[in-house]
């Protein structure tokens, strides 16, 4: 069994920001409060909430004893655009068969407040954006896709403005409803392309420590783009992964199977 933890300022934080890396229901979700956290002495030296799941290994994200060994630290390499609760959780799987959920009531009056949302704060970054929003029932995903100029602005260093305006939006869309509704935001299909990159970084990398027979240490990631990494080798029979670190500097290391 692996143990996860995660923080948040409140226990209803850390409870969103697990469903967020786990693309589960936060109504799924069974943990144990490790730590309650702390205000800290006139707002200084709070201490974050600090809640514990636990649940099955995952064959994408082995956990492993870390031995000292020489190791490298690689750039993921830029994109280039294509053409066009107090009892232990149950356990979720890293690819769970994606399911059919019924239709939010107030889906479409939660379309109508994010697009408005997203407008203004779009607007304040200094574009000219077009939106289009669209809830599909498998996988229970709103959809948002955002075009117009200067999307490069959106997107940031290896999407990390993307990344950050999807969770700030997350948090407003599941404000307003009942049950939690994971979020995807894109823009000039930007998380196919950096999919795909990471992808053949995953298998260069892979081939790299075949031929070395040294770990190498990615870049600190995200969780979704750790998880690519993961599930791009897991088939490797001479490869194993893991991830290493905490976030934001949380990084994948490829290695041997030993």
């Amino acid at each position: 069994m692996a143990v996860t933890r995660f923080t948040g300022k409140t226990e209803s934080d850390a409870v969103m920001n697990a469903a967020m890396e786990l693309g589960i229901p936060s109504t799924e979700i069974q943990y144990a409060v490790i730590d309650k956290g702390s205000n800290g002495f006139l707002g200084l030296f709070k201490k974050p909430v600090i809640i514990e799941l636990t649940e099955e290994e995952k064959p994408a994200e082995p956990v492993m004893e870390d031995k000292p060994e020489k190791t490298e630290e690689v750039q993921a390499a830029p994109e280039k655009k294509k053409k066009q609760v107090q009892e232990p959780k149950k356990a979720a799987s890293e690819n769970p068969k994606e399911k059919v959920y019924k239709r939010p009531d107030n889906i479409d009056q939660i379309i109508d407040d994010t697009e408005a949302y997203l407008d203004e704060v779009l607007k304040a970054m200094g574009l000219v954006p077009k939106l289009n929003l669209y809830y599909n029932t498998t996988g229970n995903v709103l959809n948002i896709n955002v075009t117009g100029e200067k999307m490069g602005a959106l997107i940031g260093k290896h999407g990390q403005t993307l990344d950050a305006l999807q969770y700030l939006t997350s948090l407003f869309v599941n404000k307003e409803s009942e049950a939690f509704i994971k979020v995807k935001l894109d823009t000039e299909n930007y998380r196919e392309r950096r999919q795909e990159t990471l992808e053949k970084l995953a298998l260069s990398i892979a081939n790299k420590v075949k031929k070395t027979k040294k770990p190498v240490h990615l870049e600190p990631m995200n969780p979704n783009e750790r998880r690519i990494i993961h599930s791009a080798l897991q088939r490797d029979p001479k490869i194993v992964t893991k991830s290493q670190g905490k976030d934001p500097y949380r990084r994948v290391v490829v290695m041997l199977k030993k």
